[in-house]
């Protein structure tokens, strides 16, 4: 959840860029979608990544 300054400033932000005037609520909704979808698209590059781990298999002949 975003500080009530950030809901505050998205608001400005949008009626700047819009012209359209919009609720607290609607403001706080689109701006913490905002904020999660940039949380999804910039995540962390090892995210969910499996660690580099040496495999060792005696089945297979070392090169």
């Amino acid at each position: 959840m975003l500080p009530k300054e950030a809901i505050i400033e998205y608001k400005k932000l949008f009626h700047r860029h819009y012209g359209i005037e919009l609720s607290d609520t609607e403001a706080e909704n689109r701006a913490n979608n905002l904020v999660n979808l940039y949380q999804a698209v910039y995540q962390p590059a090892n995210f969910g990544k499996i660690p580099d781990k040496k495999i060792e298999n005696p089945d297979l002949p070392l090169n």
